[in-house]
C-alpha cells in the first residue's frame, strides 16, 4: 500500500530548480511497528524543495522501483531520498532505478532509519521518530546542496604496446593481434624469447623433456609473431617516457639511435623475473656447483637424450639464499622436484638428495602432490634443514645438521644445485616510475587490490603479466598471458571511455600550486602545470580519466581549492546545520 503527496505547484516549478522526492519505507512492519512513518512522511513534505512524498511497504521491490521511476518522470524530480534500511543493502538498487529515469547516481540517497533508529533504540516511539526525522532532514539538506559531477569522455586508440618479448609478452601480443588489434612489441634486448630456459616446466610435454618443450613453445611463438601482419617488433628499444591517459597513451622510446613516439590505447608490461646469480661472498667450485638455471641447461643438452649424465651424486639445496625479507620465489621447489625426476629418468642409478626448509608446490590441497610422490617412488631423498643451520658446501660433501639429533650429516656430491632467489626484472623500477605503478619491498610490480582486482593495475589501460609482478612458471605465465590478452582486447573494443563518477575539480582562482595534493593521489591523476597568469608551476590539474574520486586531494589541499562533486563542503555544512 502506498500513500503519496505531491505539491500542487509541482508543474509550475522551473526545470532548473531543486525538485526533491522523499520515499518513506515501512519495511513491512520492521520500521512501521516502531516508528510513526506517516508522521515522517508529512513532516518531510513540509521541508524546503520537497515536492513529492510517499510511503511504501517495500520500495526496494520491483513494483516499488517501478513506482519510483514513474514518480520521477511524472513529478519532474531531480533529487530522491529513500528513508529505509542501510544503504549498503539497497542504495545500488535505488540508484539503478533513478538512472533508468534519467537521474545521476549522486542525486539518489538512502537514509538509514531502520538500523540507526528502529533496531537500536528501546525508547518511546516519539523519540525514535524524532531522530528519524532529523536524519531525513539532514539527507534532504545535503541533496539540495550537492554539486553534480560532470560526465568525462576520452577516446580509445585501437592499438597496444607489449613491453618485453619473453613467453608472456609473445603470447599476449599474438592474442591481441588475432583480435585485429595492432601491436607494437618492444624488446630491450637484441632478440625475442627468454634469455634463459624457463624453470618448473612439466617433466613431460608432448614428448619434450622439461625446458626443451618450453623452448620449442617459445620458438613457435617467435615464428608466429614474426609472420603476423599486425605485430611490429622493435629490438634494442628502450621506453623513455609515457604520458596520456587510459585508452590514449603517448609512448616515447629510443630505437636504432632515434627517438620515436607511438600512440597506443593499452600497455602490457611482460618483463621476466631473473634468478639471482651466485655472488662473490663465498667461493664455490663452479664446475661442480650450479644454479637451477645452469643445471636446466645441462639437463636439456642434446647429450642427455641418450641417458648420458656426468654427475651421479646430486644434491639440490632449496632456498639456498634468502631473498630480501625471506620472500618465497614460488617456483623453485617445484622446479627442483621436476629436475630430480628428470635426473632419475635419465640415470636411474643416480643418487639425488633434496635439502629443503619447506616445500611449496604451487597451490593449495594436493596440487602437484603426484609429482612429489613420483620423485619419492623413483628414489629421490628429501631432507629438511633448519633456517638457522643451513647446509655448508665443502670440497667433497654437503654438511647439514640433523634437526632431530643435532648431529652433522654429510652428503657426498658430484653436483650441487642451488635454488637461488628470483628477483624482480631490472627494468621494473623504471617502468613503475613511468607508468605510476606501485612496487613491493622486493621491487615487483603489484596490484593495488589483489583480492578485489586480481591482475589489475591502477590504470585500466595498463596491465602487468608474468614475472613482472611475481615469479611464475611456464603454465602460470601462459594462463596470465591469455587472461591479460582477453582483458586488454575487451578494453580496446570500447569506442570511448566514459566516466560518470565524481571527479575532483580544481578552482584555479584559489589554487596556490603548493603541491600538497600531488603525492597523496594514488592514481597519479594530479599534476602541477604552468599557470597562465603567473607563468610558473602554480596550478594543480586533474586528469579526469585517472581520478577515482577518493578525496585524498580534497583533504590535503590547505586552501580548499579542490572539491569533489557530491561531497562538497556546502553539502556537508548543510547537513551539520540541519543537525
Amino acid at each position: 500500500m502506498s500513500e503519496e503527496s505531491s505539491s500542487p505547484s509541482a508543474a509550475r516549478h522551473p526545470t532548473s530548480a531543486i525538485r526533491l522526492g522523499v520515499v518513506i519505507c515501512d519495511c513491512g512492519k520492521a520500521i512501521a511497528r516502531r516508528l510513526d512513518t506517516e508522521s515522517l512522511r508529512r513532516r518531510a513534505a513540509a521541508l524546503p524543495d520537497v515536492v513529492y512524498t510517499a510511503r511504501e511497504a517495500y520500495p526496494c521491490s520491483k513494483d516499488g522501483q517501478a513506482r519510483l521511476r514513474q514518480a520521477i518522470r511524472d513529478q519532474g524530480l531531480n533529487r530522491v531520498l529513500v528513508a529505509g534500511c542501510t544503504p549498503r543493502l539497497v542504495e545500488k538498487l535505488f540508484r539503478e532505478a533513478g538512472r533508468a529515469a534519467g537521474l545521476d547516481d549522486a542525486c539518489v540517497e538512502v537514509t538509514d532509519i531502520r538500523e540507526q533508529c528502529a533496531y537500536v533504540h528501546d525508547g518511546d516511539a516519539q523519540t525514535m521518530t524524532e531522530k528519524a526525522h532529523n536524519l531525513i532532514e539532514m539527507g534532504v539538506e545535503r541533496l539540495a546542496a550537492i554539486s553534480l559531477p560532470q560526465v568525462h569522455t576520452g577516446r580509445v586508440v585501437k592499438s597496444a604496446m607489449v613491453m618485453d618479448g619473453g613467453l608472456s609478452g609473445l603470447t599476449v601480443a599474438l592474442s591481441l593481434a588475432d583480435e585485429g588489434i595492432d601491436v607494437t612489441l618492444v624488446e630491450p634486448g637484441g632478440a625475442l624469447g627468454d634469455l634463459q630456459p624457463p624453470l618448473s616446466s612439466p617433466p613431460s610435454d608432448g614428448g619434450n623433456r622439461g625446458g626443451a618443450g618450453a623452448r620449442r613453445l617459445i620458438a613457435e611463438r617467435i615464428e608466429a609473431v614474426s609472420r603476423h601482419p599486425r605485430i611490429r617488433t622493435l629490438l634494442n628499444a628502450r621506453v623513455t617516457d609515457v604520458t596520456g591517459r587510459p585508452g590514449d597513451y603517448e609512448v616515447r622510446l629510443t630505437h636504432g639511435g632515434q627517438a620515436t613516439t607511438f600512440g597506443v590505447g593499452a600497455i602490457v608490461v611482460a618483463a621476466d623475473a631473473n634468478p639471482k646469480r651466485i655472488g662473490h661472498e663465498r667461493w664455490y667450485d663452479r664446475s661442480r656447483v650450479k644454479t637451477q638455471i645452469e643445471f636446466e641447461q645441462e639437463l636439456s643438452a642434446p647429450s642427455q637424450a641418450d641417458g648420458d649424465l656426468a654427475a651421479k651424486d646430486i644434491v639440490m639445496i632449496l632456498c639456498a639464499e634468502e631473498a630480501g625479507g625471506g620472500r618465497c620465489s614460488r617456483v623453485c621447489c617445484l622446479a627442483g622436484i621436476r629436475q630430480a625426476v628428470r635426473v632419475k629418468q635419465i640415470h636411474p642409478d643416480a643418487k639425488v638428495t633434496v635439502l629443503f626448509r619447506n616445500l611449496y608446490l604451487g597451490g593449495s590441497g594436493d596440487l602437484h602432490a603426484d609429482e612429489l610422490e613420483q620423485a619419492r617412488r623413483l628414489g629421490v631423498t628429501f631432507f629438511r634443514y633448519q633456517k638457522e643451520q643451513p647446509p655448508t658446501i665443502g670440497e667433497e660433501t654437503v654438511d647439514v645438521p640433523d634437526p632431530l639429533t643435532g648431529e652433522p650429516l654429510r652428503v657426498p656430491f658430484d653436483r650441487v644445485v642451488l635454488a637461488m632467489p628470483i628477483e624482480a626484472p631490472h627494468l621494473a623500477g623504471r617502468l613503475a616510475a613511468l607508468l605510476h605503478l606501485p612496487q613491493d619491498e622486493h621491487g615487483f610490480l603489484v596490484e593495488p587490490r589483489v583480492r578485489l582486482r586480481p591482475g589489475r593495475t591502477v590504470d585500466d589501460g595498463v596491465y602487468v603479466v608474468g614475472g613482472a609482478h611475481q615469479p611464475v612458471d611456464t603454465a602460470e605465465a601462459l594462463l596470465q598471458a591469455y587472461a591479460t590478452g582477453a582483458r586488454a582486447a575487451r578494453f580496446l573494443s570500447q569506442t570511448e571511455i566514459r566516466i560518470e563518477a565524481p571527479v575532483a575539480e580544481v578552482d584555479a582562482s584559489l589554487c596556490t600550486g603548493d603541491g600538497h595534493c600531488v603525492p597523496v593521489c594514488p592514481t597519479a591523476a594530479l599534476t602541477l602545470v604552468r599557470s597562465e597568469l603567473q607563468g610558473v608551476l602554480s596550478l594543480a590539474q586533474v586528469e579526469p580519466l585517472r581520478c577515482t574520486g577518493c578525496g585524498n586531494c580534497v583533504v590535503a589541499c590547505p586552501v580548499k581549492a579542490i572539491s569533489l562533486p557530491g561531497w562538497n563542503d556546502a553539502a556537508i555544512l548543510a547537513q551539520i546545520s540541519a543537525a
